[in-house]
């Protein structure tokens, strides 16, 4: 099992700056964690947003910084020699194929080979409105839009027609550094689902709504790529774990070290913590991080 870290939401230990992140990502590398991630929206409406809190206790306000991730992991990758890099689900199809393969390529190519990315279609019609891109059918097009990537990540001249995308004898430069770059789709569990994950990526990006189901769900993965000629146990899963917490509200390690433990026994392939989320200072992040690579040593 792998341990990550997300770094969404960390600056406010450090005053609203950005510099003190990559310095915590940098100690994190050194500490031996395996993933290195954050999040992802291009901007929000204030009635979706709103709603989105009242409906589903999003837990982030209108001006919490979302800095464009893979710029951010981009500084991440200078910064860091051997952990992973991702996000936990971009908003893969409000950005075009194009723009979408050469930004994983880039980063893949500056950290050498240790890019590994969540796709989802997100929530908020708004986000597509403001960048020009259809709302309806985002799934299927995010099936297409891997494939596309696929062919821009292994060939130049690269040639693809599909519905909403095509080009032929085109050159996009550099290529990933990796023979594949892993992409995980964060869908709701279902056959559907799973069958364009068999077919186009490499794993599934938990959602924690979806966790209720999560042992029959990995069985159902690891099923449909057989039924696709792929071996069921190279499926990839990736759960984001939020911290146990006591009766008193405070966070309880032991009992969230268990937690991530049991999601490992239970076919999880990496865990994520965020530490934004632990209730600790500044100063307590070596500490932190300490634990979190005990649980690897368990």
């Amino acid at each position: 099992m792998e341990i990550g870290v997300n770094i969404l939401g960390l600056e406010a230990l450090f005053d609203g700056k950005i510099r003190p992140v990559l310095d915590f990502a940098a100690r994190a590398d050194r500490a031996g964690i395996d993933l290195i991630c954050t999040g992802d929206h291009l901007g929000f409406n204030a009635e979706a947003h709103a709603q989105r809190v009242a409906e589903h206790n999003f837990l982030f306000p209108l001006d919490h910084p979302w800095y464009e991730p893979i710029s951010l992991l981009s500084s991440i990758a200078t910064v860091t020699e051997r952990a992973r890099l991702g996000v936990s689900v971009l908003i893969a199809t409000v950005r075009p194929a194009a723009l979408l393969a050469k930004q994983v390529a880039t980063l893949d190519s500056l950290s050498e080979g240790r890019a590994v990315m969540g796709f989802g279609v997100g929530w908020q019609e708004a986000e597509y409105t403001a960048t020009n891109m259809p709302f309806d059918a985002r799934f299927g097009r995010m099936e297409e839009a891997v494939a596309a990537c696929r062919e821009l990540w292994t060939n130049a001249p690269a040639t693809f027609k599909g519905r909403d995308f095509a080009f032929e004898n085109y050159h996009s430069l550099p290529l990933p550094i990796q023979n594949r770059v892993p992409v995980l789709f964060g869908f709701g569990p279902s056959r559907r689902n799973f069958d364009r994950i068999a077919r186009v990526a490499d794993g599934w990006t938990v959602n924690p709504t979806d966790l209720g189901t999560f042992t029959d769900s990995v069985t159902l993965l690891r099923n449909t790529f057989e039924a696709h000629d792929r071996e069921p146990d190279t499926a990839r899963v990736q759960v984001s774990a939020a911290p146990v917490r006591r009766d008193n509200r405070s966070v309880d390690l032991s009992a969230t070290a268990d937690k991530v433990l049991d999601w490992s026994d239970r076919g999880a392939s990496a865990v994520v913590l965020r530490p934004a989320v632990f209730d600790c200072a500044a100063e307590e992040l070596p500490e932190l991080l300490d634990w979190m690579t005990s649980i690897k040593e368990a």
